[in-house]
């Protein structure tokens, strides 16, 4: 027995002497972020008043500006030019002191679309810096296949035609159409030979401003006055981009320079 003592006080001796195990506290570890990892949603704290179910609410319906923008069009009853009940239907503001939003009555079926400086005058209103274009495949050709004809009185040019292209063989026949531009709405670009063809425009660099320039289509016939009449670069393509309004480019060659071209421009006028 006290053998047996001795032996159990020798082996709980060397069980304490033995290195301690690790704890649980050693793998623990704290940080020093924050458990709300998203701000609150509810319309209660956001707002800070409760939700009235079934009424109006300070927020309903309200549509925030773009960041980069003045004013959106993407106001819910703009695009479907409809006056829908509870709905914001106009917000000023400042740029060009107008205003967005839509108009009229419902029971009329006079519905409107109202945008900062855009004319409500006519059917044929356009956004401010929207282009016109017109696609070659869009119209109908005149019957012996050009796209049109055009004359301009004060230089003597009367019902040249225009074809598509500004290649010699469609030059040779009237005047070539630039083809990136387009063949009606917006701005029309042409060429033609300043001397030494049946068909020239040489002159168009005497052109003054107001002189009239007309322009036939199958859509029908436009007149235009002369706006500018400048000396360009041969790399110089600005005067063919599309615009939002309608006119007509004039293109031919400097008698003498090929590096410079001469360049009349129209606009369409009522």
């Amino acid at each position: 027995m006290r053998r047996r003592m001795i032996c159990g006080t020798l082996l709980a001796a060397a069980l304490f002497a033995l290195p301690v195990g690790a704890q649980a506290a050693d793998y623990s570890f704290t940080t020093d972020g924050t458990p709300e990892y998203y701000d609150a949603t509810s319309y209660e704290e956001v707002y800070g008043s409760r939700y009235n179910y079934g009424g109006p609410n300070l927020v309903d319906y309200q549509i925030p500006e773009l960041e980069y923008g003045s004013f959106s069009t993407t106001q819910t009853g703009v695009m479907e030019k409809a006056l829908l009940p509870g709905l914001q239907q106009s917000v000023y503001t400042s740029t060009g002191g107008g205003s967005y939003g839509i108009t009229g009555s419902v029971s009329t079926g006079n519905i409107a679309e109202v945008l900062p400086g855009v004319s409500n005058v006519g059917s044929d209103t356009l956004l401010p810096g929207v282009t016109r274009f017109t696609d070659l495949d869009e119209i109908s050709l005149l019957s012996n296949g050009a796209i049109g004809k055009i004359s301009i009185p004060a230089i003597g040019v009367k019902n040249y035609y225009v074809w598509e292209d500004t290649t010699s063989s469609s030059m040779s026949k009237g005047l070539g159409h630039f083809t990136n531009t387009s063949v009606w709405d917006g701005n029309v670009g042409v060429a033609g030979h300043n001397r030494g063809a049946k068909y020239v425009i040489g002159d168009i660099k005497d052109l003054e401003e107001g002189d009239r320039i007309t322009y036939t289509t199958s859509e029908g016939t436009r007149t235009y006055a002369v706006e500018s009449v400048t000396k360009i670069r041969n790399n110089d393509w600005s005067y063919l981009e599309a615009s939002s309004d309608n006119r007509i480019t004039l293109i031919t060659c400097v008698a003498g320079d090929s590096s410079y071209r001469w360049c009349a421009q129209a606009t369409e006028i009522d």
